[in-house]
């Protein structure tokens, strides 16, 4: 097994190294630095990049890939790890999605402000293109990579995939069955859509050659560690999967394979009653939520547009017309 090379980090057979690596430079010469994870195994075998945090109110992500990370034995690992667990350092200083000091600052020259939909990125570029790049230089050192979310603020995700386009041939094929190894029990495998667009992560990272796919799991702004431990589970299951680590993969009962998203939006303001559970199989003309306005009357009652799946809740309580109330997976 030879030494895993990083960024200038060497990490020697069965060896593991906590590192940082500098990234941004900002107005009063503090270096932003990326945390990194490396683990390099004593047996051949795959090389993984695994990302977390790269939204910064994604807190559950960062949590459980260090959790499962902290369960590997470099001696007992079969190939290398390569982690970062908060992909976006100036965002989870902001406790929020997106670097908001930076954008408040000169919103117009921080477009585009997400780095998640930037990739590959450009050294030359803005804060959310120079990180995107510094990311990438590190995913297409890799033989498959995993990256790992949860939504923003105000809702809740059942633990999902969700594949880059399928027509992007065999490294796609490859993402899919990765994400049948992760064991979530929620695959969702679209055409269209935010998931699939050109410069998100999973997208280019796939295109590069590195099969990668998009983990959602739990809830924006809160760290809830029944999703930490499904997730970290969800990590480990990958990983046996691989066949980088012994043990065997917790499976799930069902694993549901859906076609689409169908986001649903209010269309009166009020406060929220969601009336179904995560994860619950509804049919068409289901009710799913109520909304009621300040004097407790229902101005709108919500029903399923077609039969699914309720993979992602709205937590907040209170919509306004426009905001999404429910997300269904299309089977």
């Amino acid at each position: 097994m030879d030494d895993l090379i990083i960024e200038g980090f060497t990490v020697a057979p069965g060896q593991r190294l906590k590192a940082r690596v500098p990234a941004l430079e900002l107005a009063d010469g503090t270096v932003v630095e990326l945390p990194l994870i490396l683990i390099n195994g004593t047996k051949p075998g795959p090389r993984i990049y695994i990302g977390a945090g790269i939204h910064g109110d994604e807190v559950n992500g960062i949590a459980l890939v260090t959790a499962a990370l902290e369960q590997v034995d470099p001696a007992g690992l079969s190939g290398s790890i390569v982690c970062v667990p908060v992909q976006q350092p100036l965002a989870l200083q902001a406790d929020h999605r997106l670097p908001l000091a930076q954008f408040l600052k000169s919103p117009l020259d921080q477009v585009p402000a997400d780095a998640w939909t930037c990739f590959p990125g450009d050294a030359q570029g803005n804060i959310a293109q120079v990180m995107a790049a510094t990311l990438f230089r590190m995913i297409t050192k890799c033989d498959v990579a995993l990256d790992v979310h949860t939504p923003t603020r105000g809702g809740k995700y059942v633990p999902i995939a969700i594949l880059p386009h399928h027509a992007m041939g065999e490294h796609a094929k490859r993402a899919e069955e990765m994400a049948h190894l992760l064991g979530t029990g929620w695959i969702v495998r679209s055409e269209r859509g935010m998931y699939i667009s050109d410069g998100i992560l999973c997208v280019e990272a796939t295109r590069a050659g590195v099969p990668c796919f998009t983990f959602e799991i739990g809830e924006g702004g809160r760290l809830d560690m029944d999703f930490v431990e499904t997730g970290t589970q969800c990590v480990l299951n990958l990983l046996k999967g691989l066949g980088m680590i012994e043990g065997a993969r917790l499976e799930p009962e069902v694993t549901h394979v859906m076609s689409d998203f169908a986001g649903i939006r209010a269309t009166h303001g009020g406060i929220l009653v969601t009336l179904v559970p995560l994860g619950a199989r509804v049919t068409k003309g289901d009710l799913l939520c109520r909304i009621l306005d300040v004097y407790g009357e229902t101005v709108e009652e919500v029903t399923a547009p077609v039969d699914g799946l309720f993979v992602r809740a709205t937590t907040l309580g209170t919509v306004s017309r426009g905001e999404r109330v429910a997300t269904l997976g299309v089977l």
